[in-house]
């Protein structure tokens, strides 16, 4: 009884979490601590956090990364973002699938890819997937764990890093995520440190 309290607890704080977090971006006052921001060990760790459930689930989880020079970003929140899309990618894909993490640089961008193998997303649904609280006809008829706020926070980071996020999904094929951010290498001064976006 007091394991099903802890996790609840748990939940309940981390969908409070959330909804604060969308609260700032709806305010503009979404800060961000700005350093110099290694994406592969981000993403090495985030594969790393996400590869018990998807071991539990069958599901093979992959990383693959290529030369990318440190950029200027908060390194919490694009954990949080790789955090949100790995997840989703090992939550919708079914036993004996795959989801495929990238990171490379290309033409002066850093880009992400998270791809899995899942129910993928209809066409006709794909323009709400940012939005605060949609989910799926599926993800709902299935019971599948969410609050859908995940996307939204996601899209707010790479907003809020001047990127952009991009998705490619058919119904029954699988789902990529695409982040492109710009690589900034200039070091931050202390008074620079935090800086507010205007969301």
């Amino acid at each position: 009884f007091l394991g099903v309290v802890e996790r609840n607890a748990h939940r309940l704080l981390a969908l409070v979490g959330d909804l604060l977090f969308l609260a700032q971006v709806e305010a503009g006052k979404l800060s961000l601590e700005l350093g110099a921001v290694d994406l592969s060990a981000i993403a090495a760790e985030s594969v790393e956090t996400a590869r018990p459930l998807a071991e539990e689930r069958d599901i093979t989880l992959t990383l693959a990364t290529g030369p990318l020079a440190l950029i200027a970003g908060d390194h919490a929140r694009l954990a949080q973002l790789l955090d949100n899309l790995i997840s989703n990618g090992v939550k919708f894909t079914p036993p004996g699938g795959r989801v495929d993490v990238r990171v490379k640089g290309q033409r002066g961008k850093a880009v992400i890819e998270v791809r899995d193998t899942g129910m993928g997303i209809p066409s006709e649904e794909q323009h709400h997937l940012f939005e605060r609280f949609f989910r799926t006809a599926k993800a709902t008829e299935q019971a599948i764990p969410g609050t859908g706020l995940g996307l939204a926070i996601s899209k707010a980071i790479v907003d809020a890093h001047q990127g952009q996020i991009t998705v490619a999904s058919a119904d029954g094929g699988g789902t990529t995520f695409r982040i492109s951010l710009p690589i900034r290498q200039a070091q931050p001064t202390e008074e620079e440190a935090v800086e507010e976006f205007a969301l």
